[in-house]
């Protein structure tokens, strides 16, 4: 039991080690699994070029790809960024040395598979002979006068500290690496759908392919959110998916849907609720949806109705929020969103989620207007999938008209 007690203390930590940056709640088990000897610690916090959510780290960069990459969608996968910063130094002036020298760095099997392939010849950048790879970088170092030895570096670390025109040849497209300091971000306009229940694969494909074909962007939710804290844009016209309460309907019949067509969700689950019977996803299913790339949020363990439960019992309120995140962030991945039970929510019950140190909340009042002061009461529409097109054309509109805002469909 130490050893787990030990383990949740760590995930909740998100390993802030040297830097004081935490891993993003994307990355927590992709960075667990990797080891931190393979990826060191945060150098940056997540940021986004274009919908790609990444964040560098001493040894390398991870990516949460987003619908227009051609990887699987926000399934968390280590970039080769020796390949990225070879683009980033084209032109560099060659090393004489020959590669055979820099490989004696890598001097064991393990080392040699950790950096992969070598990229390109020995290049002399800053006045160092250097050699990439894949994954890796080794460098000659003087270690007395006339003499040099191989050692290998922190490839993140040299990335990050290009220059802005070199990161951007480096990924073929501007890449920041630090979020923009925004003190009042605009307000976010998008539909924020919920489905509850599904009617089968063939009828929820139907339904989501007519809204793509109207036009609708999908986005990850935390695609959503960062737009409202001001560090990414949305495309035009995006929309955002989320599932509550972990219907064993929403893993057989809309995941498979979800991922053919390449949308990412958020499913607001509750951790253990099988054990009643009535047909949730278990929690090797929970894995298994955030294994696809799908983000999940805790819904409490108990769909508690969180208003009346913190007056009569505050210990078993904070329990449903505090303790069905530190769950599902030890078995499963990081979670920073939760869904209020039934839609019921105070100010007393937010500041509870607040402090729990979620990121956001959603809501079920309709609306489609999000803004970083209301982070914990977001906006959504239901979106029926028994229902037409017309159906949840007319729920946005509705949505719209209450905010005063035009409706993207």
């Amino acid at each position: 039991m130490a050893d787990d007690r030990d383990d949740s203390h760590d995930l909740a930590e998100r390993w802030r080690g040297l830097s004081g940056i935490p891993v993003e709640a994307a990355f927590l088990h992709a960075y667990r699994n990797a080891g931190a000897a393979r990826l060191g610690y945060p150098l940056t916090p997540g940021v986004f070029l274009d919908d790609t959510l990444v964040q560098y780290f001493t040894h390398g960069r991870l990516e949460a790809p987003g619908p227009a990459t051609p990887w699987p969608v926000g399934v968390a996968r280590r970039t080769d960024l020796g390949e990225h910063l070879a683009r980033a130094l084209a032109g560099t002036e060659p090393a004489p040395e020959s590669l055979g020298v820099f490989e004696a760095a890598l001097d064991t099997p393990e080392r040699r598979t950790r950096a992969g392939s070598s990229v390109g010849s020995p290049i002399t950048w800053r006045g160092t002979p250097t050699q990439l790879f894949q994954r890796d970088v080794v460098r000659l170092m003087p270690v007395s006068p006339g003499t040099r030895r191989p050692v290998r570096g922190n490839l993140g670390e040299l990335y990050v500290g290009l220059t802005v025109d070199e990161r951007a040849r480096g990924d073929e497209q501007p890449s920041p690496i630090d979020r923009p300091v925004v003190s009042t971000p605009e307000p976010v306009i998008a539909p924020v759908l919920t489905y509850h229940h599904t009617r089968g694969a063939d009828a929820f494909r139907d339904h989501l392919t007519a809204l793509l074909d109207e036009g609708l962007t999908p986005v990850s939710f935390d695609h959503l959110v960062a737009a409202l804290e001001g560090w990414a844009t949305l495309p035009p016209r995006a929309f955002a998916l989320t599932f509550d309460d972990g219907w064993l309907g929403q893993y057989y019949d809309a995941l498979p849907v979800l991922l053919e067509l390449r949308v990412p969700a958020t499913f607001f689950v509750l951790p253990g609720f099988d054990r009643h019977g009535q047909g949730h996803m278990t929690l090797d299913q929970i894995r298994e949806v955030r294994a696809a790339g799908m983000t999940v949020g805790s819904h409490t363990f108990n769909h508690a109705r969180l208003p009346s439960l913190i007056r009569r019992n505050l210990g078993a309120a904070q329990a449903e929020v505090v303790l069905s995140r530190a769950d599902l962030e030890r078995d499963v991945d990081g979670v920073d969103y939760f869904a209020y039970p039934n839609g019921l929510y105070d100010d007393d019950v937010i500041r509870l989620v607040r402090d729990s140190g979620y990121r956001a909340a959603v809501a079920t009042v309709r609306g489609l207007v999000h803004s970083l002061d209301r982070r914990f009461e977001l906006r959504r529409v239901g979106a029926n999938a028994w229902g037409s097109l017309a159906a949840t054309r007319t729920a946005i509109r509705q949505a719209a008209a209450i905010d005063g805002v035009e409706s993207p469909i």
